[in-house]
């Protein structure tokens, strides 16, 4: 078989057309002032909503509908947060349901998901369905949610489940389950099966080895799954509008859709209540942003 001289001298690609002009720009002073402008637009355009909803919630109901607006509160109204709670005392429980379905529903999601995960990645499946089940999985979530709302009302009347909080909480576990799947699969998927195998070597089971070795090796997963889910849940509005009747088991979403009236638009109290519901997802991401961009950065190198 023929082979190919060697040489010491290193054979480069003709650099292309964008590579040639990044090489151009790169390291001058108007690429940064373009990069960091880029940046900051970016930014504007991002939170500017967030910074709108916040200073809403200081304005008064003339000061927010007033026109040309007011960018920066000329008066603020802290009272708003106040009259939220005396005019609608049941906020309260809004959010405390919402954080008991959240908390719930993160917490087994992303375990049962991971568990799965694991046992596609650790196990020899026929007919490639290690790859194939998990995406089968993570199809039931393709179609639009209101497309299957009746049935799931219809099923849970039946079983008794209707307004009721562990009624949501496992509806919102099916939901998330298949995006942890999918997630954490990928995660499982960059570990060293040489690990789990000395784990075994060692006398632990399967079990034992998913729990002591592969869980804390993944934990940085585990973080971007559990936020994914728990951000999904504290959002969710559609079906906890349609199973939940009454502020026993309503959610933050829903208590929120209830200040759009017939009548009348609460404008300042929805800013209010957006500013509190965005609060918890905010302080819990703060938290774990280590382990957060650890966890969305993972296999990048690979």
């Amino acid at each position: 078989m023929a082979t190919k001289p060697e040489t010491d001298t290193p054979v480069f690609e003709t650099p292309g057309r964008f590579e040639k002009l990044y090489n151009e720009y790169e390291g001058t002073k108007w690429s940064r002032v373009a990069i960091y402008g880029g940046l900051s637009m970016y930014l504007l355009w991002t939170l500017f909503p967030v910074y709108w909803m916040v200073t809403g919630s200081l304005k008064t109901r003339e000061g927010l509908l007033t026109f040309p607006p007011q960018w920066i509160p000329l008066q603020m109204e802290i009272s708003n947060y106040v009259v939220l709670f005396t005019q609608r005392p049941e906020f309260w429980r809004f959010i405390l349901n919402s954080m008991i379905v959240t908390i719930a529903t993160t917490i087994i999601a992303t375990f049962l998901g991971a568990c799965a995960a694991y046992g596609f990645v650790a196990f020899d499946w026929p007919y490639d369905l290690d790859f194939h089940l998990p995406f089968y999985i993570l199809s039931t979530r393709f179609m639009p949610p209101i497309v299957v709302a009746i049935p799931i009302y219809v099923i849970f009347r039946d079983i008794a489940l209707v307004n009721t909080l562990p009624g949501l909480i496992l509806l919102y576990v099916m939901f998330n389950v298949p995006f942890v799947v999918w997630m954490m699969k990928g995660f499982f998927d960059e570990i060293p099966d040489s690990l789990v195998e000395s784990a075994m070597i060692d006398g632990h089971t399967h079990l034992g080895a998913f729990f002591k070795i592969v869980l804390p090796l993944a934990k940085p997963g585990l973080f971007a799954s559990g936020i994914f889910a728990m951000i999904i849940t504290w959002n969710e509005l559609l079906f906890a509008l349609i199973i939940t009747h009454s502020a026993d088991a309503a959610t933050l979403p829903v208590g929120l859709s209830s200040l759009i009236t017939q009548y009348t638009i609460q404008w300042e109290l929805i800013s209010v209540a957006g500013t509190i519901a965005m609060i918890p997802v905010l302080i819990f991401a703060f938290i774990v942003r280590d382990e957060l961009v650890r966890g969305f950065s993972m296999g990048v190198d690979g």
